[in-house]
């Protein structure tokens, strides 16, 4: 069940699952809301799918319920792991990293979700090759995890720009979940509790490889190709099944 809560001090209302005593993320508004404007907007294709801002709603909506199939794999991965079920927790953990190759793809298929717009929009200010090397590299930290971030210890604002864009997630997010569900799995067999330090230290090994890449990214989607354009309707109809949403509002 979700309940709808004020946020103190502000005109903010946001949606918080009520149905089990587990943590659960907040909500800015329902899983349900979400899944049926997809609908509605999947019927307004053979109208629209010419239209250059339809096609770029209908990427970012099928991201956003997407990311809402991902919030409960996780959070069945979490259950399993405070169950002490490896086997539960593996396949949830397989399931979330899909989850997350499979909205790069989906956002590759337009330009306005690509990191390498962002990186040459930045590297377009420098002056010269020492600049251009600077402005990526602040580029590339400011959408991860600031510059403040230590080997043991987080950047108080890590995280606070983070971005829905093809590249970052591949690059970036997928090995970032993929070594925490690995220490997870590990802390399990070895019947330890999780080792932050140390998922910390590799989490920073990961940002400075991030942050200090400086191979040309893509800055064109790849919505112009067919498959891609079929992969967006493929995602799509397939976010809404896993929900559970197979009848039109």
């Amino acid at each position: 069940m979700q309940i709808l809560l004020s946020s103190p001090g502000t005109r903010r209302f946001l949606f918080q699952d009520k149905s089990s005593d587990f943590p659960e993320a907040h909500l800015w508004y329902s899983t349900q809301e979400v899944v049926r404007a997809l609908w509605l907007f999947l019927d307004a294709g053979n109208d629209l799918r010419g239209s250059l801002t339809y096609r770029y709603d209908l990427v970012d909506l099928t991201r956003q319920v997407l990311s809402k199939l991902a919030n409960q794999v996780y959070r069945d991965a979490m259950i399993a792991f405070r169950r002490k079920d490896a086997r539960a927790l593996n396949l949830h953990g397989q399931k979330f990293l899909q989850i997350i190759k499979d909205i790069d793809v989906l956002l590759a298929s337009d330009d306005n979700f690509l990191l390498g717009t962002w990186l040459e929009s930045a590297k377009k200010l420098a002056a010269d090759p020492s600049d251009m090397k600077l402005y990526e590299w602040n580029a590339r930290t400011q959408v991860t995890m600031w510059y403040d971030t230590t080997t043991t210890n987080q950047s108080q604002l890590h995280d606070y720009a983070n971005k829905f864009w093809s590249g970052l997630l591949e690059d970036y997010y997928l090995p970032r979940a993929s070594t925490y569900f690995g220490h997870l799995t590990k802390s399990l067999e070895e019947n330890k509790n999780f080792k932050l330090t140390e998922w910390r230290k590799r989490m920073d090994s990961l940002l400075k490889q991030m942050a200090s890449g400086y191979e040309d990214l893509s800055c064109e989607g790849q919505g112009r190709c067919s498959c891609y354009r079929k992969s967006v309707g493929f995602y799509s109809l397939g976010a809404l099944l896993i929900l559970g949403s197979t009848e039109k509002p």
